[in-house]
């Protein structure tokens, strides 16, 4: 299936128009040949139609590179609400290419929008409760806040579950301004580059005690892997090309420093973390 089938599906689910999502997915289905694709299309649907998730809300140790529990949801407009240039090169969109990534982010999108699937979300948290101690967890690794109730259900959340040590990067920034609730201590903001808003709304929001510091997307001019992340060679070139002292990310979020990953650390609070465009 194409992005634009996948646009026109998340477009239908941010209207919070479940009916509609339904149709504009059988009209995909009356030519979709791809069997993976009619498998977890129609697995959303029937999500859609009844609300009982169908795909993992929460993901655990499924990827080398972000070895923390995770949550994802839709990215682009209608759900990303500060998204400015990053449209233009946001990496969230390269997971579309894949059924049952896409369909989960549409699934986690849909459930942010009522009560009942919130409750959905709270409950595949609780999960991963540990019996003692903590773990960390990346709230967003796809998608991004859609507004203050959206920042409100997840701040509550993270208050009462002091185990989750949380992190994330948002481009909601004046969401987050706007905000009058309590950000618990454990959870640290990354401010991400591609926003919409510029330096004066970023420089109120930095002020806050919860914003780690700025994370940034640096074009190079060059194709670059994922692979070349950790590449010393690669980071010279960022480094140079970003032009300002900064923390060049390598890719890995579980091992990226001796003492912990970086942007979840107040160690590194304040400091530049580059990261090529890719």
């Amino acid at each position: 299936m194409d992005r634009a089938n996948c646009t026109r599906i998340a477009n239908a689910i941010a209207t919070k128009d479940n009916a509609l999502a339904c149709n504009v997915i059988d009209d995909i289905l009356t030519k979709e040949t791809g069997a993976h694709w009619v498998r977890d299309l129609t697995k959303l649907k029937a999500f859609l139609l009844d609300g009982a998730p169908r795909f993992s809300i929460m993901a655990k140790d499924g990827n080398g590179k972000l070895p923390f529990l995770a949550f994802s949801s839709l990215a682009g407009k209608g759900f990303c609400i500060g998204a400015g240039d990053c449209l233009n090169f946001c990496y969230s969109f390269k997971a579309w290419r894949y059924p049952a990534a896409f369909c989960r982010q549409a699934q986690n999108s849909a459930l942010l929008q009522s009560d009942s699937g919130r409750e959905h979300i709270l409950d595949a948290i609780d999960k991963f409760e540990p019996v003692s101690g903590a773990i960390d967890f990346r709230l967003y690794v796809d998608g991004d806040f859609t507004g203050v109730a959206d920042i409100a259900f997840w701040m509550e959340a993270l208050t009462t579950r002091p185990w989750l040590i949380t992190y994330g990067y948002s481009k909601s920034w004046q969401s987050f301004i706007d905000y009058k609730g309590i950000v618990p201590s454990n959870y640290r903001l990354n401010l991400s580059s591609g926003s919409k808003y510029g330096d004066s709304v970023k420089d109120k929001l930095k002020a806050f005690d919860y914003v780690r510091g700025e994370f940034v997307a640096v074009s190079i001019g060059a194709s670059v892997k994922s692979t070349d992340h950790a590449d010393r060679a690669h980071q010279a070139t960022l480094r140079k090309a970003y032009g300002s002292k900064a923390y060049t990310c390598t890719g890995k979020c579980g091992d990226c420093t001796p003492i912990g990953h970086a942007c979840g650390s107040d160690r590194f609070k304040g400091i530049d973390i580059i990261i090529a465009v890719h």
